[in-house]
């Protein structure tokens, strides 16, 4: 935890594009007014309302000056505001964040960027990243997000007395560094980065990625955005327990190439202990670092890659069954059955029998159900 006056850092130049405050509200502009001028901001394409319960979406998607994609903006019962960023090709962008007196819970899930919080050199952020801080008024963060191919993140903003009020029934059973972050004040400025669990992560990628369209989106989201709340507060019950997790850059990208690796090499099947060897990384980084970036085990990523890559060679029938076997890593052709029927639901034979015809669908549902969703 950090509590200092933060030092304006980064490029000088104050009139490149920015984050959601300054497409909305100008340079040098409040969440608060970025969210008021969405109602009528060209950039704004949807407007949503569901007036019973206090929330609204906006989605600003038009003629975005620093990147293609979508902010998805989400205000709840004037409590809770949530910005979510799914961006592509991104150009640099720069802004100055002014304080609000609120909380903010940032989940970076792909791209990053550099702020300005004191000390002597800006701090570099680089995903997976989780931080918490509260900004008084009369502070100003200097953000700059440098250029990168995918920029997706969500924020959430709210205010100290609505966590303690809605989600923390004793103050005094929250851990030292929650304490000072929610019961914070001007002029003080803090800071903590918590740890980024595969929960907050999956709970993050489930608001990119509403499943839901039209107005069932706004309870979906609703619910999403206080569940994620909820285990950002609890992620400071893990400081006393146990250091943040942090990755380097250079983590970062051994966890992507173990990924390319696992999803290429199936026969023999790259084992952790060889992954952490050809990476120079140590095993436990390696397995928390994979399942806090991409939200499964090394095990069930390299399970799921052989997997598709055998139903992919069955497809060709001209490729025995026993020769799939061992291009995806199993000595034995029985094994590899098993495994498939127990991955897909339907044996490796089946896969190259013709789809069962719809009338005979009531005697054979299963194993035709199987067959359809792999020919999907």
């Amino acid at each position: 935890m950090k509590r200092q006056t933060p030092r304006a850092t980064g490029p000088a130049d104050d009139h490149a594009e920015g984050f959601i405050r300054t497409l909305l509200a100008g340079p040098n502009g409040r969440l608060s007014q970025a969210f008021e001028n969405a109602w009528t901001s060209p950039h704004t394409s949807r407007v949503e309302a569901n007036t019973e319960r206090g929330v609204t979406r906006f989605l600003v998607d038009r003629s975005l000056p620093h990147a293609s994609g979508r902010y998805e903006l989400f205000s709840i019962r004037d409590q809770i505001r949530v910005v979510i960023e799914d961006l592509q090709n991104t150009g640099p962008r720069l802004e100055r964040a002014p304080g609000e007196n609120l909380i903010s819970f940032r989940i970076q899930l792909a791209g990053e960027f550099i702020a300005g919080i004191g000390g002597s050199d800006p701090v570099h952020f680089h995903c997976p990243h989780l931080g918490a801080r509260f900004q008084p008024r009369g502070t100003s963060l200097r953000l700059y997000f440098p250029p990168a191919p995918l920029a997706r993140s969500v924020t959430l903003f709210c205010t100290p007395q609505f966590l303690l009020g809605n989600l923390v029934t004793e103050r005094d059973t929250l851990p030292p560094q929650a304490q000072q972050l929610l019961t914070a004040a001007a002029p003080d400025f803090s800071y903590c980065r918590l740890t980024v669990t595969a929960e907050i992560i999956q709970c993050a990628a489930a608001l990119l990625n509403n499943p839901v369209s039209g107005l069932l989106r706004l309870p979906y989201a609703e619910a999403k955005v206080l569940e994620l709340l909820t285990l950002c507060v609890a992620a400071f019950g893990r400081l006393e327990a146990a250091s943040v997790q942090q990755f380097s850059e250079a983590d970062v990208a051994r966890f992507h190439k173990a990924r390319e690796i696992l999803a290429t090499k199936f026969s023999p099947p790259p084992t952790i202990a060889s992954l952490a060897r050809e990476l120079a990384i140590n095993e436990t980084k390696l397995k928390s670092g994979f399942k806090a970036l991409f939200g499964h085990t090394v095990f069930e990523y390299g399970h799921e890659c052989r997997m598709q890559h055998a139903l992919r060679l069955l497809r060709d029938k001209r490729i025995r069954i026993s020769r799939v076997a061992e291009a995806v890593g199993y000595q034995h052709q029985g094994t590899f059955a098993s495994a498939f029927k127990a991955h897909f639901g339907i044996r490796p034979k089946d896969v190259r029998l013709p789809p069962e015809p719809e009338v005979e669908a009531s005697a054979h549902g299963e194993r035709a159900l199987a067959i359809g969703k792999l020919g999907r």
